[in-house]
């Protein structure tokens, strides 16, 4: 009877060592396999999700807001009422730049162009090519136009932010006291 009590000792002590390692083997197996499947299906399902929720506020920000430097947004310019961009031209500072060589009309229009996209305010910079009448020579010249909602496309000189009239083709334009044709006019918006 004690041999058989050892051997049924033995065998417990034996199945506890080897059932405990079975555990744990089978326990770390099953774990890890649960974990790969389930971390691959979770990827999957998260990059899938992720990308079209992504995808679709980017869409939907990017029809009312622009990128103007990294990281920076602004709405996405527009036409606004005529009379507020005259009080955007009336805020901006950058008719109080000085005329020079490194500064001249086209970098005028830049930086109106700029400050009113920031605003979300649509302007554009418009190039025109001027025929001296007297001379015979032809100048280059750069203005600002907006989109207005109650007047359509205004012009401004950015350097005085005088408003100019009937910018076109064939037109005259009045620099410095010296009256041009207007040879050619580029917008760019």
């Amino acid at each position: 009877m004690a041999d058989m009590k050892r051997t049924i000792i033995i065998i417990g002590i034996a199945l506890i060592i080897f059932g405990g390692a079975g555990y744990c083997v089978g326990y770390s197996l099953g774990n890890s396999a649960g974990n790969s499947t389930g971390w691959e299906k979770g990827t999957t399902y998260g990059n899938n999700i992720g990308y079209e929720r992504g995808y679709s506020l980017g869409y939907d920000n990017g029809k009312e807001y622009v990128v103007t430097h990294i990281d920076e947004y602004a709405a996405i310019p527009k036409p606004v009422k005529y009379d507020e961009v005259v009080k955007f031209l009336e805020e901006d500072r950058t008719s109080d730049i000085q005329y020079s060589e490194d500064f001249d009309c086209v970098s005028f229009t830049k930086a109106v162009k700029e400050q009113a996209n920031i605003k979300g305010i649509k302007c554009a910079v418009v190039s025109m090519r001027l025929y001296d009448y007297e001379l015979r020579e032809k100048w280059g010249h750069a203005v600002n136009c907006f989109e207005t909602t109650d007047r359509g496309i205004v012009y401004f000189d950015p350097q005085t932010d005088g408003q100019r009239y009937g910018i076109e083709v064939g037109g005259t334009y009045i620099l410095s006291g010296i009256t041009y044709k207007i040879a050619k006019v580029d917008v760019i918006w």
